[in-house]
């Protein structure tokens, strides 16, 4: 109902702006909207949720001001995210996971754990698999009362489901060294600290991405970000998206030479990166994407396909020493 109340409320241009990827235009109009008389509460939350949602929560606030309780639970989310934690534990809800973590985060940051312990058993006990973040929180709450073995099983729950997560990585590291199991633990906290750097990528690309998802550069670089976490298969939804997203040859050529990558080096299917590099040439001649197609396939041992490639790439670069290079190789073995 309130969806559709906002379709016939909320003027077009920052919905359009906004759906189109355009997020700091769309947020930029919303404000001008809102300075009219008597614009509605709906479009304060609305802002409110985008301006979260790139990661402005300190206008979030500013703009949730004039409103009542109605406006408590993104007031709560906004509070967290600033660190703000005693404002935030009495408005965030517990009907989500994400809400229960901010309360269980929020409180154990006060220093308020036994009520943080409380929200942490209640989540817990809900169906299904879990998430991996209540899951350290466990390890956690298991490790500072001293039941180090239960920790280390709470932490391995937490890895089964996400094993990129930094926090279970340490977590298991300490309990395990708590449990006199020096080289595990070791092992565990070196994992931890080449994780850090990389979900650090991760984690500058998924804003990049947030503030501006139609945006193919922004994608493809999330893309690295999850090939480098070895998480091969959303990597390669990411480029694929980016590919479709690209903008003229600068934007395309180097995602499709970094999606072939992926193809080549992570998923061993050279014959896959050559057909994708071969596609996307055929739309964008560019002597990049074939020479790499003759590299793989001169690598593959398949001369007669690595000199027709090199030939087409000698075509669109004719005085290039590099290609002519290639290409009497490859026809020396042919």
């Amino acid at each position: 109902m309130l969806a559709l109340l906002l379709l016939f409320l909320v003027p077009p241009d920052a919905r359009a702006s906004w759906s189109k990827g355009a997020r700091e235009e769309a947020i930029a109009e919303r404000v001008k909207e809102l300075a009219a008389p008597g614009a509605p509460a709906e479009l304060r939350l609305e802002l409110a949720r985008w301006e979260l949602e790139v990661h402005k929560p300190a206008a979030a606030l500013e703009h949730l001001a004039p409103l009542a309780k109605e406006a408590d639970v993104l007031r709560g989310e906004a509070h967290y995210a600033l660190a703000q934690y005693a404002e935030a534990v009495p408005l965030l809800d517990e009907a989500t996971t994400e809400h229960l973590l901010m309360k269980i985060d929020a409180l154990e940051a006060l220093g308020q754990l036994f009520e943080s312990d409380a929200v942490l058993l209640r989540a817990i006990a809900l169906p299904g698999p879990g998430d991996a973040r209540l899951w350290s929180a466990e390890g956690r709450r298991l490790a500072r009362n001293g039941n180090t073995s239960k920790a280390v099983e709470a932490f391995r729950k937490a890895l089964a489901l996400d094993d990129c997560s930094a926090e279970a990585w340490f977590g298991l590291g300490r309990a395990l060294l708590a449990a006199d199991r020096q080289e595990e633990g070791l092992a565990a906290l070196e994992k931890h600290r080449k994780l850090t750097p990389l979900l650090d990528q991760w984690d500058f690309a998924r804003r990049a991405v947030d503030l501006a998802p139609l945006h193919a550069p922004n994608l493809a670089a999330l893309g690295d970000a999850e090939r480098a976490l070895g998480r091969l298969a959303r990597a390669g939804e990411l480029y694929a998206r980016a590919v479709e997203l690209a903008q003229g040859a600068e934007q395309l050529v180097p995602i499709v030479l970094r999606q072939a990558r992926l193809f080549a080096e992570d998923k061993h299917d050279p014959a896959g990166a050559i057909t994708l590099l071969v596609k996307a040439a055929e739309g964008t001649p560019d002597a990049r994407l074939l020479v790499r197609a003759g590299d793989l396939a001169f690598e593959s041992k398949d001369a007669p396909r690595a000199v027709e490639l090199f030939e087409r790439a000698q075509k669109l670069r004719p005085k290039d020493a590099e290609i002519e290079k290639r290409l009497a190789k490859a026809r020396e073995a042919k």
